[in-house]
């Protein structure tokens, strides 16, 4: 599927508030912004879900995506201000639909100096009553305790809102307002850069959790401008608890903007152009952040934040928002002469731009003497998201004859499910107008220079010591300042290290081998480590052979986990050699250990081809390198009698049928559905389908040499005899298709149901069903209709 974006079209629109008295504001900060906007879907209503407008000085609004007319107002007048988005709850009593709005006040006449920002109003309405009874409902107000910057309405069973503090805060209330649970900020006077909720269904990076919401904050530290990221887990009862809390080795001062996808890959764009990115991953011994991508480098002069004095304020001059994976969505206005807003869908993991799109700036803004705007970008219904052009309040647009108004664009997106390289092949020219184009003469920067060009004499000095005290040396100097009481030194994540950076250091560490040449493993595995190497970085995609070459034989294994990139001729290069290795030891008592390797002791069969089984690898390519290095049957037959070990492990494992209630789960539609991964695979040997899918390929290759060695007819008879009663049970078992499609649609119907939405029926019970006999004797689909006109 390409990307493409649509043209945007119009919402809302709403006057600039002119800036509020001081002390009708009272100790409240002031509003960031004119206009926010949250959105909503809910299993029941519009299509597209809902719109919740608020709008400084006027109050607050709730529209009709699939309509753009306003289901709920509440105007407030001038005097009143807000300090955050405000968010709207849907919940089913009975026959009646109730939809709830929660509002956090900064200021207001009802709301006395102390309360300002501590304020949280809430109205309910329910759509089908009569414009009586919707007017007679009164706000309910509730005083938190600590002042509000970002409010989050959770669809959970039952509804919680988050309430998060600048300085970190969070408790968690009910639909009530009445406080579930809190969490205190953390030591160190850190503030809130920026937050994100997610629903535990929707976070594939913390599945793991067993709470049913995921916040994700990134904090600023003031006293070292060091960025940390904060995971907290709340569960359905309102308690909430930290998972994780680590460093980024990104600036704080030095952040524009920031996006985070569900999948948790995190990107941070920097006053400089600089666009990192992190991926959030949750493993057994905890939550780790690596970097995930090259940095992309925008072009100096190409958006209006860029090239600005560091003292600068660029609040709302940039704004990115997740899509999916490492899809991210870029709003910003271009540079002079001509200024203009453009939208661009970026592709961070390979650094190409999927799609773009330009607009002028509305009449609203552009006939002011300074064009000043705040761009800020929402997440809608996909494919949709909301686009929010405000203008701060200032006593020019306040005296001009044509008043600045902020306006709320719906942009129509087409985005990729995922991130894959299909999407990304050929699009490397398409963003070059906005990005740093490489030089020849461009170099590393003095630092990344003088470190390089410490290992690369070390090396050629045969002093490996050397070039590992370089490297590590150069990595804390440039690691942020953490604190002395810190736990360890993995507390601080590694520094970012670039393509090129890492292909030169290759370079310089697998050196062609000499016989006094030298080799630094500490090195190599510490860049595997950091997911930063790349097959396509050693000449020919050779990786595995280089590292052979050097027989280090724990990167090797390394290298099966962290590189995505290695070619299945270079895996059964490898291969060949082990099970040549293995063939040899197989009359030694420990030939089958599985105990890790160290340098120099060659990777064990079951352990390198378990690797080989679970990486992800192309039939017919992994079948022509097979037929290329595979050639001995001996070697085969050796390959072959593990693979048959794990079938019959498999075959006397126990047989899951019916899955126990531990294993369901409700997604976020109500739906219930099957855990992800609520069967674990045993760890020593790969999962079945693998296994079979790699004697398929093995036999492919290499059956006709198995049939001319004699010796290998009974590995051939062992596997066959362990296949053919799977078979047998499959026939037989396949015969209960028929009965099961029938719960097999159900699940599938409900799933899809609550997706869209379910429809309404229309109508008695007795005419639908008369109307679907009638159809099926017409044999007339429901697309189709056929009308008679009797005269």
């Amino acid at each position: 599927m390409d990307a493409n974006i649509g043209e945007p079209f119009h919402l809302a629109s709403y006057g600039v508030a002119q800036r509020l008295n001081k002390s009708k504001a009272g100790k409240s900060p002031r509003p960031s912004a004119n206009v926010f906007a949250t959105h909503e879907k809910f299993a029941s209503g519009s299509s597209d879900g809902y719109v919740t407008v608020t709008a400084q000085g006027d109050g607050v609004h709730v529209l009709d995506l699939s309509t753009l007319h306003p289901v709920i107002s509440h105007t407030l007048g001038p005097s009143t201000s807000f300090s955050c988005p405000s968010v709207t709850l849907n919940a089913q009593e009975g026959p009646r639909n109730i939809y709830t709005t929660y509002a956090v006040i900064a200021s207001s006449a009802d709301v006395s100096q102390e309360d300002c920002g501590r304020t949280i109003w809430k109205w309910r309405e329910n759509l089908s009553s009569t414009a009586e009874d919707r007017a007679s409902q009164k706000k309910k107000s509730a005083v938190m305790p600590h002042p509000i910057s970002e409010l989050y309405a959770c669809n959970s069973t039952p509804p919680r809102l988050v309430v998060l503090s600048p300085a970190g805060d969070l408790t968690v209330v009910d639909a009530d307002l009445k406080i579930r649970g809190t969490i205190p900020p953390p030591s160190g006077g850190a503030a809130i850069l920026k937050s994100f909720v997610f629903p535990r269904e929707s976070s594939s990076f913390l599945s793991a959790l067993s709470g049913s919401t995921v916040i994700v904050l990134l904090e600023h530290h003031s006293h070292d401008a060091t960025t940390s990221l904060r995971i907290l887990d709340v569960s359905g009862d309102g308690e909430a608890r930290e998972v994780a809390n680590t460093k980024i080795p990104v600036k704080s001062d030095q952040i524009v903007n920031l996006s985070c996808s569900p999948s948790g890959y995190l990107s941070i764009l920097t006053r400089d152009g600089t666009w990192n990115s992190f991926q959030i991953e949750s493993k057994s011994d905890g939550i780790s952040v690596y970097s995930a991508a090259q940095p992309l480098r925008l072009a100096p002069k190409s958006l209006t934040f860029l090239g600005k004095p560091p003292d600068a304020s660029l609040d709302g001059e940039i704004s990115i928002l997740a899509l999916n994976t490492s899809v991210v969505l870029l709003a910003g206005i271009t540079s002079s002469p001509s200024r203009n807003i453009v939208l661009l869908i970026w592709d961070l993991q390979f650094s190409v731009l999927l799609a773009s799109h330009v607009l002028a700036v509305p009449t609203t803004h552009s006939h002011l003497p300074k064009l000043s705007i705040t761009l800020r970008l929402v997440t809608a219904t996909s494919p949709q998201a909301l686009l929010i052009l405000s203008s701060p309040a200032s006593d020019a647009q306040v005296k001009s004859t044509t008043p600045a108004r902020s306006n709320i664009l719906v942009v129509p997106l087409t985005v990729p499910p995922m991130s894959t390289i299909g999407n990304a092949m050929g699009r490397s020219a398409a963003g070059a107008q906005w990005l740093v184009q490489p030089n020849a003469n461009e170099t590393l920067g003095p630092a990344r220079a003088e470190v390089l060009a410490a290992v690369q004499r070390a090396m050629a000095d045969n002093q490996p010591q050397t070039a590992e005290k370089a490297f590590f040396d150069w990595e804390k100097s440039e690691q942020p300042s953490a604190d002395e009481d810190a736990s360890s030194a993995e507390a601080t994540p590694p520094v970012a290290l670039g393509h090129s950076f890492v292909h030169d250091l290759l370079t310089a560490l697998l050196q062609p081998p000499k016989p006094s040449s030298t080799y630094s493993s500490v090195l190599v595995r510490s860049l595997l480590q950091r997911r930063v190497v790349s097959a396509s970085m050693v000449e020919g995609g050779n990786l595995l052979a280089a590292l052979k070459l050097r027989n280090d034989w724990t990167a090797i294994e390394l290298c099966t986990t962290t590189v995505t990139d290695l070619s299945e001729a270079d895996l059964m290069f490898i291969l060949q050699h082990v099970a040549q290795h293995h063939r040899h030891a197989v009359s030694s008592t420990d030939a089958m250990d599985l105990d890790p390797p160290t340098l120099g002791a060659i990777l064990k069969l079951p352990t390198f081809l378990n690797a080989c089984v679970r990486y992800q690898t192309a039939p017919a390519t992994l079948r022509a390198a097979m037929h290329q290095y595979l050639t001995q049957p001996e070697d085969v037959v050796a390959v072959l009698e593990v693979l048959d070990g794990w079938v019959g492990r498999w075959k006397v494992g126990q047989v899951v049928a019916l899955p126990p209630k531990a294993s369901l789960r409700k997604n976020e539609h109500g739906v219930a559905v099957l855990k992800e991964g609520w069967q674990k695979d045993p760890t020593e040997y790969p999962p079945l389908i693998k296994v079979l899918s790699f004697i398929q390929t093995t036999l492919d290759a290499s059956f006709l040499a198995l049939l001319q060695h004699t010796p290998a007819h009974r590995i051939l008879r062992e596997v066959l005899s362990r296949i053919e009663p799977e078979i047998q049970l499959t026939e037989q078992v396949d015969l209960l298709r028929g009965p099961l499609e029938l719960f097999a649609r159900a699940q599938a119907k409900a799933v899809r149901d609550g997706k869209e939405g379910k429809k309404e029926l229309v109508g008695d019970w007795r005419q639908r069903r008369r109307l679907v006999h009638e159809r099926q004797a017409m044999a007339v689909d429901r697309v189709y209709q056929l009308e008679e006109i009797v005269l």
